[in-house]
């Protein structure tokens, strides 16, 4: 019997196996490390580099060589708060909003093949579910800081 954590593992995987096919320059230079650094700053929305080690179980100065690749391929910036100058946020770039948009023909066919062999009724359901995981896993993520 296959479990929920093998079948979202199987599609994360599956996924991130097409974004390297993607063949951009700047992509093929990340390591498995890096895409789990984009993810976790696009996801979270302007994190501070302590949220990201904290998340990723990373040491500081692990987290600020990752920080400063990411930057030097102009994938995230980072920001000083509004409020206490002490503390800085990180987040993506529009370079990389752009290479998440890039891949919109792979998609829309997806998108297309989905709604050609699932049920309406299914999909429907399939998009609330997903939908209400990505708002528990969000949720989880945030409680842990």
């Amino acid at each position: 019997m296959i479990t929920l954590q093998k079948s979202l593992t199987n599609l994360m995987q599956v996924l991130r196996l097409h974004e390297h096919r993607q063949n951009d320059p700047d992509f093929e230079k990340l390591g498995a490390i890096d895409v789990y650094y984009l993810e976790a700053i696009y996801q979270l929305k302007e994190p501070t580099i302590g949220m990201i080690s904290k998340l990723l179980d990373q040491s500081t100065p692990n987290t600020n060589y990752h920080i400063k690749k990411l930057m030097r391929l102009g994938l995230i910036e980072k920001r000083l708060d509004d409020t206490d100058r002490r503390v800085t946020h990180l987040m993506v770039t529009e370079k990389y909003l752009k290479m998440l948009e890039s891949d919109n023909e792979f998609w829309q066919r997806l998108e297309n093949r989905l709604e050609d062999e699932v049920a309406p009724k299914d999909l429907a359901i399939f998009k609330r579910v997903l939908r209400q995981t990505i708002e528990v896993v969000s949720d989880e993520s945030l409680d842990e800081f």
